[in-house]
């Protein structure tokens, strides 16, 4: 059974779009709350290669780990690295358990952990342990 985004949205509020000119954080002007993208088969690059690890992990996580139940969404970088993205809303959703030992265990794995809440965040050292960093502007 595949997941579906339904009523979620929440990549569609915190990451930025350029092709549409929409800063990370701020809800897109073509997303409505009850069907979803407003130009899904016209949306752009940006949009169409983002990937949410939640929809793409199938029965690894649960219902819990949705962004909008969880309250932030995930993705990779290109090392491989898990991106955290939190909602200032809710800067401290993955703090919360479930979420912060299986964050925690991907960091002494040795996966690079970056939680973000907009440009200010921390990457998880292993074992224990936070690093303070900042997101580059783009």
């Amino acid at each position: 059974m595949s997941k579906s985004c339904d009523e979620c949205g929440l990549c569609c509020k915190l990451m930025g779009v350029l092709a549409l000119d929409k800063p990370p954080s701020k809800w897109c002007v073509h997303f409505r709350r009850a069907s979803g993208c407003g130009i899904y088969e016209d949306r752009p690059k940006d949009c169409r290669v983002f990937s949410c690890l939640w929809l793409l992990a199938d029965n690894r996580l649960g219902d819990e780990w949705k962004p909008s139940v969880a309250g932030f969404l995930m993705h990779t970088n290109a090392d491989g690295g898990l991106i955290v993205e939190c909602d200032a809303s809710n800067p401290h959703a993955w703090r919360k358990e479930p979420y912060r030992s299986s964050l925690q265990k991907s960091a002494d794995s040795g996966q690079e952990v970056l939680v973000f809440v907009r440009r200010k965040g921390v990457q998880l050292q292993p074992f224990g342990g936070e690093t303070p960093i900042h997101r580059k502007a783009t």
